[in-house]
């Protein structure tokens, strides 16, 4: 489907066969224990057998045939900034492309349908309006109060539909051969032979002219509110800019659940460069995970070769890689990382901080613990001093030592050579943990068998999914929050019975390798975020 996306674009997925997206996710665990209580339909209204014989013969419905013979392209060509005295607002460009294999004058009649039927659920009074572009149609259906609106157009057997008029008519212009695609971009190729999987589910891929504008809008989506929010989102797009050389993703369905994989290609030299601190030597990232309370909501675990090291090495990187000003913002950039924490002086941190560190979160929207192992006590203290303050209680907790703030609920521990740093309740609750005896249907413990500790892991996140699974089958239910008025403990018993979403990082030869098993994947994620308000 590259052939059909703008060279210059900044982002693009692609779907080949959307039949086995859906199957996969209807064969999923996640779908088989949340779609009947939440009332979700299937994706895949039309029998299987109808939909074979369709994309071999051209026989059957319009829509069998659609489902059966189109593959499907998301191209994201920029970003459009909305500015009010309070907030910006940022909102993607984005463009569908399907190709159908099909003549337009039998797929352009369902496919408006379609896009009728869409709009009129998601907007208010939606209003149709058709232009002529040179020799194209376009159809434009636009909100009643004109802040919402989709533009569609057809050229041969493919349909282009999308948010923005400039971007659709730029894939029209690709499909005809007036512009020039992606398919010759040679990083593309590169990364995608990288993937090892002929045929994915669906494909991915930010090129190196993408990595920079995508940072920047990132950051602005989560800041806009800053007042220095677009200073802050030009240097940090800036700095980590120029050491990203770009990503490709992949996603396929396996064993009832979804695997993600992405490569992040690093400029020249970089892996190298960190490859000596950060690989560990020895394979022990899970042996220290006795602090995680039952039913977390994330534990993050890190293991360096030398922790300092790594540390000493990433701030040398990023300050070589930019230019003046963003080698001086860089420094308290990365300091920021800490401050959640409680750490004022991460360089003493690190100094004193082992090769095994974790984070863990008890509640989705609750600050970490911070846990590390114990190499210099006082380093330790020293960094952390500032955020207990001088007149921080101590006090005996069985065999640790708990260190509580005077003046808030901020707490810090030794225990078993290990130091843990955080809100006091949390740090409390990670020490009594670790005089119980684990539950052997724990689901952080069954998703620990997931794991291939014979790799040399460099990061490793557990994630409570049930949430984002939850979110997802919503997507496809006509009765809405209302299910869990009636259903809401029979849903909570079915996605308790879930595995915790899994992911892994590798250091490897030119750049980060992140692979990760979950209910929906990133595709499921994308979709639910994008989805308008009215589908969640």
């Amino acid at each position: 489907m590259a052939t059909y996306v703008p060279s210059d674009c900044l982002a693009f997925v692609e779907v080949n066969n959307p039949l086995e997206v859906i199957d996969g996710i209807e064969e999923s665990e996640a779908w088989k224990a949340l779609a009947a209580p939440i009332g979700a339909r299937s994706i895949r209204s039309i029998n299987r057998g109808l939909i074979d014989v369709a994309r071999w013969t051209g026989v059957g419905s319009a829509n069998a045939v659609l489902l059966a013979r189109s593959q499907l392209a998301i191209v994201f060509t920029g970003a459009a900034a909305n500015k009010t005295d309070s907030s910006l607002t940022i909102r993607p460009l984005a463009v569908l492309v399907i190709e159908t294999h099909t003549s337009q004058r039998r797929m352009r009649p369902i496919l408006e349908n379609h896009l009728q039927e869409f709009v009129q659920r998601v907007y208010d009074r939606p209003i149709l309006s058709r232009k002529q572009v040179d020799d194209i149609e376009v159809s434009e259906w636009s909100s009643a109060d004109g802040a919402h609106r989709l533009v569609a157009a057809f050229a041969d057997s493919v349909a282009i539909v999308g948010n923005d008029e400039a971007s659709v008519l730029r894939c029209i212009d690709v499909r005809r051969g007036r512009n020039p695609s992606l398919a010759g971009n040679q990083q593309l190729v590169a990364l995608r032979a990288q993937t090892g999987s002929q045929a994915p589910a669906v494909f991915g891929f930010i090129p190196k002219a993408g990595v920079k504008p995508l940072l920047q809008t990132w950051i602005l989506a989560r800041a806009a509110s800053a007042p220095d929010a677009t200073t802050v989102a030009r240097i940090f797009a800036d700095v980590f800019g120029n050491i990203i050389d770009g990503l490709s993703w992949t996603s396929t369905f396996k064993d009832g659940v979804a695997e993600d994989r992405c490569i992040l290609s690093l400029s020249e030299g970089i892996a190298s460069q960190l490859r000596g601190n950060a690989v560990p030597d020895d394979r022990t990232i899970l042996d220290n995970l006795s602090f995680v309370p039952r039913d977390t909501y994330s534990v993050s675990a890190y293991h360096f070769r030398d922790t300092e090291g790594f540390w000493h090495d990433l701030n040398a990187l990023i300050s070589s890689r930019a230019d003046v000003v963003g080698a001086i913002a860089s420094r308290p950039l990365l300091r920021s990382l800490f401050k959640p924490y409680g750490i004022d002086d991460p360089d003493s941190f690190m100094r004193a901080a082992g090769p095994h560190v974790e984070t863990i979160r008890r509640d989705e929207n609750s600050p970490s613990v911070l846990v590390t192992d114990t190499l210099d006590r006082q380093g330790l203290l020293r960094a952390s001093q500032d955020r207990l303050g001088r007149a921080a209680k101590h006090e005996a907790l069985g065999d640790a030592e708990l260190i509580s703030s005077s003046s808030d609920n901020w707490a810090a521990s030794f225990a078993d050579n290990r130091f843990l740093i955080g809100p006091g309740e949390d740090v409390r609750m990670c020490l009594e943990v670790k005089a119980q005896t684990p539950a052997s249907d724990d689901a952080l413990r069954r998703s620990q068998q997931l794991i291939d500790t014979s790799l040399p892991i460099i990061a490793l996140t557990f994630t409570n999914d049930r949430k984002a699974a939850i979110s997802f089958v919503e997507l496809f239910s006509p009765h809405g929050r209302s299910a869990f008025s009636t259903n809401a403990e029979v849903i909570n018993q079915a996605s308790r019975k879930m595995r915790y979403a899994v992911a892994v990082t590798l250091l490897k030869d030119n750049g980060f390798e992140w692979t990760s098993r979950s209910s929906f994947g990133l595709f499921g994620a994308l979709l639910v975020k994008f989805a308008p308000e009215s589908l969640h």
